[in-house]
Order: structure tokens, then sequence, then C-alpha cells
């Protein structure tokens, strides 16, 4: 949900394609953090092509650094340690 008023919000994060950020958009708004996907702001032909696009996680100023600290924690969670990546 688009807030009314988010002329002042920030980028919490810059997710690979839209699959990605509605994941961390969802997490900052279970989190109590509201947040919205910013808008490709490019027409396409084929939704698929802009939902394959970079798109930035948006927040309120006062709650980016704890933005930026959950969606850190994610990252963390989903890169393999060193041990993990040579057992296969």
């Amino acid at each position: 949900m688009k807030p009314v008023d988010n002329t002042d919000w920030q980028a919490a994060a810059t997710a690979s394609n839209e699959f990605a950020a509605i994941l961390w958009r969802d997490i900052l708004v279970d989190s109590g953090i509201p947040a919205y996907i910013e808008s490709s702001g490019s027409a396409t032909f084929l939704q698929v092509a802009s939902a394959l696009m970079p798109r930035r996680v948006m927040v309120p100023p006062g709650r980016l650094a704890e933005a930026k600290a959950i969606l850190a924690e994610i990252e963390e969670v989903d890169e393999p340690s060193s041990d993990e990546a040579t057992d296969v």
C-alpha cells in the first residue's frame, strides 16, 4: 500500500527485482515499519520485463536505520558460510 505523503521517504534498499522487493517490503511492514515499493517509472508492454528490473523499497526517514538493519540481517542469512558453500 503506497502512503499518501511520501515525498521525503528514503530508499532502505534496492532489490534486484520486484519479487525480492515485495518480500523485503512485507518483512518491513510485518516489523512495524511502513514501506512501499517505488514505481519503476517506465511503462512496458510486458509486465514481466518490469518485474525483472531493480526496485527500491522506500521507508520514512525516521525509520531508515532500523529498516536497513532488518534488511542487512536478511542478507546475512541468505549468504551461505564458506563451510556450507563447499558442502555438496
